[in-house]
């Protein structure tokens, strides 16, 4: 582990966890999990189905709560101060939270309204710029491909400018050219402050927007290291 799993570090945690446990039933899911990240800094976790990858970052999102430990976003407590850590944190899941009715422009508007996003025009034409979604904006979400879906929930995710970012395997049904232009939004996302935890089974890609890589196995974090001593040629985690 590295000086960040845990024990010592010093600066202000944009996400903080602590001791996090997580156990459905009598079945442990995660045991243990520590981890903090700076503002402007990205972690991967990698590890097989099943491990608990989507389970912790429901957890971190303030969607699930832990059987016990803690988890801070800015120094709020998600289970206690949910409502403002949802607030600041966007999230990208397997369920795209996209609806299917509405076009591509429309689901962008309406979550704007959700979220109470006054200056929301010029910020949507942004977003559909660098998603590669201004050809479609008048396209039916329903209709989306895969690929072209994820590209409309990473949209979705980063409409009211979150300071934290949840992503679940966001390179999931991309090709390259997406992938690409994901890496860059991502990248621009840390450079602007933000921090980012995702999953993701292949690390080629998250190396390029991550400064750190960890294996969860055996409900524990056993592995965390900086992304530059990764091997990216190795691939799968």
């Amino acid at each position: 582990m590295n000086k960040k799993s845990g024990g010592s570090f010093s600066g202000p945690a944009a996400i903080s966890v602590k001791e996090v446990c997580k156990s459905f039933g009598g079945r442990v899911v995660l045991e243990g999990i520590n981890f903090h990240l700076l503002p402007g800094e990205g972690l991967c976790i990698c590890g097989a189905n099943a491990a608990g990858k989507s389970t912790l970052l429901r957890i971190i999102a303030g969607l699930l709560e832990a059987s016990s430990g803690s988890v801070e976003i800015c120094g709020l407590n998600v289970r206690e101060q949910s409502e403002k850590t949802k607030a600041i944190t966007g999230a990208i899941f397997h369920k795209s939270m996209i609806y299917p009715e509405l076009t591509v422009a429309g689901n962008l508007r309406f979550f704007s309204r959700l979220y109470g996003i006054k200056e929301w025009k010029g910020h949507i034409e942004e977003l559909l710029e660098q998603t590669g979604l201004s050809g479609y904006r008048n396209d039916i979400a329903g209709i989306l491909s895969r690929g072209m879906t994820q590209r409309l929930a990473i949209a979705r995710a980063l409409l009211h400018r979150p300071t934290i970012l949840v992503a679940d395997e966001p390179f999931s049904g991309l090709d390259s050219e997406a992938s690409e232009r994901l890496v860059a939004i991502l990248s621009n996302f840390k450079a602007g402050g933000g921090t980012i935890v995702m999953t993701a089974h292949n690390v080629d890609l998250p190396v390029q927007c991550c400064e750190e890589v960890a294996l969860l196995d055996e409900h524990k974090l056993i592995f965390q290291q900086e992304a530059s001593q990764i091997n990216s040629r190795r691939g799968n985690c």
